[in-house]
């Protein structure tokens, strides 16, 4: 590449730098990613087998590359810097201040990504969870999310997950209404509507970041979700995390990639025990065989954590409240809409538009009250199991 070029191309990318990137450090390597065939991870791969870099991974990686690259490979390098400008995003190099420093551990040995794209926040030091499992999840297993993941972000704990549909879904949506917040993990570029119901307007990534989240991706901005990036951001979610909570997967679910980047960190791993006659039951029930710790409560969590800065959440309840002429673990709001539609069912979805109270709240409380017996999760939706008696709540 020209020396023109090369100025050129770190000029544009000025605006988009992490604080302490290089300017022209990350111009360099995006001029190198744009060209098919050749990978960051592959830089990485490099380094690694050499033992690892001399310097600073970033001036190892720019020796790296920067005599590989022509005009050509700035222009095409060029035209993508307006998607990442039209999210708010900033990038991070390896081993800058503005990098996660739990992903930069014993890099190039572990495998964190060389650039790291961010829209919101950066991801706090904060102890970390990330709280993960099916697309096709139970209520059950969705329920538990959410209770998991607002005790955790109640006490402060970051709770990152990978954005998809059903259990990643209920922990985010449980997380950012708490003090912890919470962080997605994208399985493609930021300029990429995926999952659609998520990245649309007004939904759930736009709530994360009005709520002072973040979306990260190692992808550049038009890269599509195919099947081997999804799964490889499962290890950027394990590299985030003090802890992996595995909620719910079958034999084969991306949550066993996570839990095992985390076992090869030295990062506990926990497993809620699930159902042996479901087929949800397979990855934790396995990781549990396997020697993971049991996860059954919010305790179990932050106590895993082993941080003197966490401790359980007052707002979670533990025991059921009392109310007029029975027992009920449900907030008030939940139990009257229950007790108007019974016998009929009503939606999550439904409970948490009447109730209007959060999402993560309502989530959790369904799960205690299917756990205690007082409500039964159907197809249709949620029921109390035994009429509701006059004057209760």
């Amino acid at each position: 590449m020209s020396g023109t070029a090369l100025r050129r191309l770190a000029c544009e990318v000025e605006e988009l730098v992490a604080p302490g990137t290089q300017p022209a450090v990350l111009a360099a390597l995006l001029a190198w990613a744009v060209r098919p065939r050749r990978t960051l991870e592959g830089l990485r791969r490099a380094l690694a087998a050499r033992g690892g870099p001399d310097g600073s991974p970033a001036e190892a990686l720019l020796a790296q590359v920067q005599e590989h690259v022509d005009d050509q490979d700035a222009a095409a390098a060029s035209r993508l810097l307006p998607r990442w400008r039209a999210r708010g995003c900033r990038v991070s190099v390896v081993g800058d201040p503005g990098y996660p420093a739990r992903l930069a551990e014993d890099w190039p040995s572990t495998d964190g990504p060389v650039l790291l794209a961010t829209s919101g926040a950066r991801p706090p030091t904060a102890p970390t969870v990330a709280v993960v499992g099916a697309r096709s999840a139970s209520s059950y297993g969705t329920g538990i999310a959410a209770w998991l993941a607002e005790a955790a972000s109640a006490a402060g704990v970051h709770v990152v997950s990978g954005g998809a549909v059903g259990i990643d879904a209920a922990a985010h949506r449980a997380a950012l209404e708490g003090p912890g917040g919470t962080s997605v993990v994208l399985g493609c570029g930021h300029d990429v509507a995926y999952p659609r119901g998520h990245a649309r307007a007004g939904g759930l990534f736009e709530r994360i970041l009005a709520g002072g989240g973040g979306l990260l991706s190692e992808q550049l901005p038009a890269v599509p979700p195919k099947a081997g990036i999804v799964r490889a951001r499962n290890r950027i979610v394990a590299g985030l995390a003090d802890l992996v909570v595995v909620v719910e997967g079958g034999p084969r679910s991306g949550a066993l990639l996570t839990a095992g980047a985390a076992a090869e960190r030295g990062r506990p791993v926990l497993a809620v025990p699930g159902d042996i006659r479901l087929a949800g039951s397979a990855a934790p029930n396995r990781l549990l065989a396997e020697g993971a710790g049991a996860c059954t409560e919010p305790a179990d969590l932050l106590a895993a954590l082993a941080s003197d800065r966490v401790a359980v959440a007052a707002t979670v309840p533990q025991t059921p409240a009392r109310t007029t002429g029975a027992m009920t673990v449900l907030p008030r709001e939940v139990h009257r809409e229950l007790a108007a539609a019974w016998p009929r069912a009503v939606t999550g979805d439904g409970l948490i538009d009447r109730s209007g109270l959060p999402a993560g709240t309502v989530l959790a409380a369904l799960t205690r009250a299917q756990v205690a017996g007082e409500v039964v999760g159907r197809a249709d939706g949620f029921v109390l199991r035994r009429a509701p008696e006059p004057g209760g709540r």
